[in-house]
């Protein structure tokens, strides 16, 4: 004769979950709460178990990804590799954009870059491949990019970077180029008219030294009030890591 386990049922002592979810004493899962009144019931039992490995599953993997990223020890000065599991979030991100045709500044000498290609090796170190402004390729691993070795720097970051240095020099020299704009025959018009040019016959330094890129226009924002006009300083232009040039709307009254 068969017997019916599903419709069994009887008194219990204790959590009935300790029996599945229970090793050494500790449990393996994410705490569950005890709903046991002293009775159970072997199809409740068997529904119960079921539920509570689907919630701890849910849990345990909730916003973790499948991708590591390794960075090597030697990069970090480290005794050994350090692995980085990505979130969810930071996996969507990460795969839907793409950093093709980035441009990025070497802040050694303020050349710019643009990325072409990204590789893999069989290691899973990621490469990437750059054209310089001389149209040269070359190949550079991720720490050239990221982390305290990088040489390359996104270049909107680093045209801000150069912004406040050039303020800071405009600042500092500011009488100085007062003087040079009072006298108009030091004043020409752009190709475009869009602005007034002046060309240094001293170029200024940078303070703090920053490599700018040569022939970049850089904004700096600096008002000079000339009692019947004003002067908007709108651009810079850098050559050698020097202030050469300055770009100015005229606003008249």
């Amino acid at each position: 004769m068969a017997f019916d386990f599903s419709s069994a049922s009887g008194e219990s002592f204790g959590d009935i979950n300790d029996i599945f979810f229970k090793k050494g004493g500790q449990s393996i899962i994410p705490q569950t709460s005890n709903n046991n009144d002293g009775m159970v019931n072997l199809a409740e039992i068997r529904n119960n178990v079921v539920e509570i490995s689907k919630n701890a599953t849910k849990k345990i993997n909730n916003g973790i990804s499948q991708t590591i990223i390794t960075i090597n020890k030697d990069v970090l000065s480290v005794e050994a590799d350090v692995n980085i599991v990505l979130t969810e979030l930071e996996e969507r991100r990460m795969n839907s954009t793409s950093i093709r045709q980035k441009e990025f500044i070497d802040i050694n000498n303020g050349e710019s870059i643009k990325i072409i290609e990204k590789t893999e090796m069989y290691n899973g170190v990621n490469l990437f491949s750059v054209q310089h402004e001389n149209g040269k390729t070359i190949t550079y691993p991720r720490g050239m990019f990221v982390g305290s070795e990088k040489k390359f720097v996104p270049k909107t970051f680093y045209i801000r970077e150069a912004e406040r240095a050039l303020e800071d020099t405009i600042d500092k020299f500011y009488e100085q180029i007062y003087d040079i704009i009072n006298d108009t025959s030091n004043l020409f018009e752009t190709s475009d008219g869009r602005f007034i040019e002046i060309v240094l016959e001293t170029p200024l330094d940078i303070i703090g030294g920053m490599q700018v890129p040569d022939k970049l226009q850089i904004p700096v924002k600096r008002m000079f009030d000339m009692t019947y006009k004003i002067m908007i300083l709108e651009n810079v232009i850098c050559i050698n890591n020097k202030v050469v040039g300055l770009l100015f709307i005229d606003i008249w009254f």
